[in-house]
């Protein structure tokens, strides 16, 4: 029969002072998200109705449960101890639905931004309400199933007193594995899969060609090669590819260093205070990194009036003619009724003679684009 888990736990005074640092850890990311979120009520609305910033507020939320979770711990430290009941059940839930929460909305960003960036698809804006009642749908689910499905007399409450907090008690180890864990670790090898396809499609390397996909690789002297399989999006959105890769960057350098430490606390090995402090508080910033990384990324977005809609490929054209040399099969863009000027693009202006000279970019389309 499992051991039931202890009603009470008493600090040591390095205990103590190790879970002070951690809700120090935790305070500096909720205050940054507090910030972040008044900043985005006042500032300039850009991009309010687009799907890219309703699936970044899903996760700053759940670094905001994260965050709130930890804070809680302020109230054993001043009790000098960890004990069960309802305000114990209730950081462990929150706890674990801000861990997974993190983990599906990170994965969500990524999953749209490769549907927008490498396979050109408009997500509708129904389906995009549906995937954010979905996943906190599912979040809610993976949280209230423990305590309601799984939890049993012999093994004692399913969130309780877990080391110097609250969290899935030690008598539900596979729970904590699969009913979490699981999902962090899958969220960091699918979101890292996707960014990288998605920075090589935009880059250039990885190239559609009679409805075949190949990779292309050249020298690092001869890249230059690569942009003649850009097209104008193309062009625009590298830079944003390339800052957006670090989202499950960050999400993964805040998340497998306290994951190999619960791991080698699994195999029985004993890991010392101070390292499972400093890990917890890595993991405990990860609300911090994601708004140095919002603030970031607003320089990257290129000016939704200047994104041009997908169309059908053009055919028959000097460009084209001069990409297929090269193998390259690009997307084109659809030129409106009236010409926009190269100054409404923020370019400067183009002389004529100059401008004969010049790859034409076959229709620049304004629209609002969702990210």
């Amino acid at each position: 029969m499992a051991t039931l888990p202890p009603s009470s736990t008493i600090y040591s005074s390095a205990q103590r002072n190790a879970v002070i640092i951690q809700v120090v850890s935790s305070l500096v990311s909720f205050n940054a998200l507090l910030v972040l979120f008044g900043l985005m009520i006042f500032m300039k609305k850009t991009y309010t109705h687009t799907h890219f910033q309703a699936y970044f507020v899903c996760l700053l939320l759940a670094n905001t449960m994260q965050a709130w979770a930890n804070i809680i711990s302020l109230g054993w430290v001043t009790r000098g101890g960890v004990q069960d009941g309802g305000l114990c059940a209730m950081q462990g839930g929150l706890k674990q639905g801000g861990n997974v929460g993190s983990a599906v909305w990170s994965f969500v960003i990524s999953l749209h931004l490769f549907n927008l960036l490498f396979l050109r698809y408009k997500t509708p804006k129904l389906i995009s309400w549906g995937m954010v009642v979905f996943g906190w749908s599912f979040v809610f689910t993976i949280v209230f199933i423990g305590p309601v499905a799984i939890e049993t007399a012999a093994r004692g409450p399913f969130f309780g007193i877990a080391e110097h907090s609250c969290w899935i008690t030690l008598n539900y180890r596979v729970q904590q594995i699969f009913m979490e864990y699981f999902f962090e670790y899958l969220s960091v090898v699918l979101s890292f899969l996707l960014h990288v396809g998605t920075f090589l499609r935009v880059r250039g390397n990885l190239l559609c060609v009679d409805g075949r996909w190949r990779v292309r690789w050249v020298p690092f002297g001869d890249s230059w090669q690569l942009s003649l399989g850009r097209d104008f999006t193309d062009s625009a959105m590298l830079a944003l590819a390339k800052h957006m890769v670090w989202y499950p960057v960050a999400y993964a350098v805040t998340i497998i260093p306290v994951s190999i430490t619960r791991i080698a606390q699994f195999c029985g090995l004993d890991v010392p205070l101070w390292l499972d402090t400093l890990t917890n508080c890595i993991f405990d910033l990860g609300g911090l990194a994601n708004v140095v990384l919002f603030f970031g990324a607003r320089h990257f977005f290129p000016k939704a009036s200047a994104l041009p809609a997908f169309t059908e490929q053009r055919k028959d054209t000097a460009r084209d003619a001069i990409v297929a040399q090269h193998g390259v099969t690009p997307f084109t863009l659809q030129r409106p009724a009236s010409e926009m000027s190269e100054v409404s693009l923020g370019l400067p202006p183009v002389s004529p003679r100059r401008r004969t000279s010049m790859m034409s970019i076959n229709s620049l389309t304004p629209m609002r684009h969702d990210f």
